[in-house]
């Protein structure tokens, strides 16, 4: 068996090799103070231009908490003039706010003509890869038609009341989808001013009151039932729901708002005839 000598190599191949078998890590950015890159590519199903000045933002957040809303982490913005999908990104962000134990997303929105186009309705882990791996993001058409806008004449708004309302935003972060593949759903019923919905493990009834643009709901209760993953998201709905003081509809979507105006719920019309 012939053996080898490691003092007989010389230092210089000795310092190659290591180089050569590193394993690979997200590496600091020159000149950044520091930062590490998360890279990726963007894509959707529908086969389709963006609009001229449409943006893409993309998201590093914090949402380990779901009782608050995702802090962001990092953010950066792309403006693919002229280019079809996928969409190449990169951003970076400062490794001192990771912090273990945590759990961190990406979330991407595109907008044109400052209306949001396309988001990602998945929760997507920014570190589940090895290290240097792309981290890429599938985004889903929010309604709106090349350029932002319809190209058919403008819906009527969706009535409120005898509606199934999808969420599809909550505190600013896509919603999942619920206990046994069901997707999150609310009716607000014209008797008794009732409202009635699943909210991700739990159906949930409650009452609610509206005048003019305010809409309050109140008394929500949820059937007792304990499921693995859906129950931070469902305590987060449900809260969010009862603290909605305001609301708007725009074709088929419905905005609430709290009482300092932010936005905490978008839901979208959902025809089941």
């Amino acid at each position: 068996m012939n053996c080898i000598h490691f003092n007989r190599i010389p230092l210089v191949l000795l310092l190659l090799s290591s180089l050569l078998y590193m394993a690979p890590v997200q590496s600091a950015v020159p000149g950044s103070g520091g930062l590490k890159t998360i890279s990726g590519n963007i894509w959707y199903r529908e086969r389709m231009m963006l609009p001229a000045g449409a943006e893409i933002d993309v998201i590093l957040e914090d949402v380990s908490r779901m009782d608050v809303a995702a802090t962001v982490i990092a953010q950066t913005s792309l403006k693919p003039e002229g280019t079809s999908p996928p969409y190449a990104y990169s951003l970076q962000y400062d490794p001192a706010k990771i912090q273990p134990n945590m759990r961190y997303g990406m979330r991407v929105r595109i907008e044109a003509n400052g209306q949001l186009m396309f988001i990602n309705t998945e929760h997507i882990p920014a570190f589940a890869h090895d290290s240097g791996e792309p981290v890429d993001v599938m985004v889903s058409r929010v309604g709106l038609e090349q350029g932002g806008k319809s190209s058919h004449p403008p819906k009527p708004d969706a009535s409120l009341i005898n509606t199934y309302w999808n969420p599809v935003e909550l505190q600013g972060r896509p919603v999942t989808i619920g206990a046994g593949q069901r997707e999150l759903h609310m009716v607000l019923t014209g008797r008794n001013n009732r409202v009635r919905g699943f909210s991700g493990c739990n159906r949930f009834l409650g009452h609610y009151a509206v005048s003019n643009d305010q809409l309050y709901f109140n008394q929500l209760a949820s059937t007792p039932m304990m499921c693995f993953e859906a129950m931070e998201q469902e305590q987060q709905f449900l809260e969010t729901l009862g603290s909605a003081s305001r609301f708007e509809i725009k074709g088929d979507v419905l905005m609430l708002y709290a009482a300092d105006g932010r936005s905490i719920l978008r839901f979208e019309a959902v025809y089941l005839y």
